[in-house]
């Protein structure tokens, strides 16, 4: 997992929801983080945004802050 994608999640629940950054680890469930699933859409559009991706159809649901950015990581540039 790139430390960019983790950062940038970091940094959009902290603009989004006012969550503490150090809170936000790979392994931090999104319930406990209060991200229900119409966020999680939200963060992925995000993502889509800020780095110009296409993310397809989510198939799985995502657990862990990990599992979400498993998913729009492959599509990520890589600098």
């Amino acid at each position: 997992m790139s430390n960019i994608a983790l950062e940038t999640m970091q940094s959009l629940l902290q603009e989004r929801l006012g969550i503490d950054k150090e809170k936000v680890t790979l392994n931090a469930s999104l319930e406990d983080l209060g991200i229900d699933s119409l966020m999680q859409i939200e963060l992925l559009f995000d993502f889509e945004d800020k780095y110009k991706i296409k993310v397809p159809d989510v198939t799985t649901k995502p657990v862990t802050i990990g599992d979400l950015l498993a998913i729009v990581e492959p599509f990520i540039p890589k600098n």
